[in-house]
């Protein structure tokens, strides 16, 4: 959300090329005692960004230990009211071999971004102009992409074919897929899908 401050948490002195409306503050994420200086207990998300100054292997390493530190630090800063919902935190990983490593030091979400980007080039190449429209739908701003609930006003159940016509009319975005209630999506199910 717009409303939302960004802030930035890196090693180093601020780029210039860095929006003004982003706040920077200097210091060492795989640090605990560092943490407090961006107010991590009151954040809703956390995004780690691996480094490009070293190799994928060595961002790797560094995003994995600021995701178990983040937790770490999350895990001994309670408050007097809980929070009505844990701190999000999203992991890029640069190599793949390291997915399971960021999820077990406690990323909510990873983005392999070279797997991703490299996937785009390929699938390109077979069915030009896909790339151009994932990134129009990946984009913020150009063509949203949500995951939510169903609108309040349709009930269930009924077909999957049967939803998208309904949340098409009432909100006209396309559901391209379900999330069951333990977590996993379905995309593009046969219109006969319950739902």
């Amino acid at each position: 959300s717009s409303e939302r401050e960004v802030v930035v948490f890196a090693p180093q002195a601020r780029p210039p090329e860095v929006p003004p409306d982003f706040t920077w503050i200097q210091g060492d994420p795989t640090k605990e005692s560092e943490l407090d200086k961006v107010r991590l207990s009151h954040a809703h998300s956390a995004l780690v960004v691996g480094g490009r100054d070293v190799s994928p292997s060595q961002a790797d390493a560094r995003s994995i230990l600021t995701v178990f530190t983040i937790r770490s630090y999350l895990s001994q800063h309670r408050f007097k009211d809980e929070r009505k919902r844990p701190v999000y935190v999203v992991a890029e990983i640069l190599d793949a071999e390291n997915v399971d490593h960021a999820r077990s030091a406690g990323a909510d979400e990873v983005i392999e971004t070279t797997r991703l980007g490299f996937s785009l080039l390929a699938h390109t190449i077979d069915q030009p102009g896909t790339a151009a429209l994932l990134s129009r739908v990946g984009v913020k701003g150009v063509q949203n992409l949500y995951v939510g609930p169903i609108p309040e006003a349709i009930t269930l159940p009924q077909s999957f074919g049967a939803l998208a016509t309904s949340v098409k009319a009432e909100t006209g975005a396309l559901v391209i897929g379900i999330r069951s209630g333990d977590g996993h999506d379905l995309l593009n199910p046969a219109d006969e899908t319950e739902v």
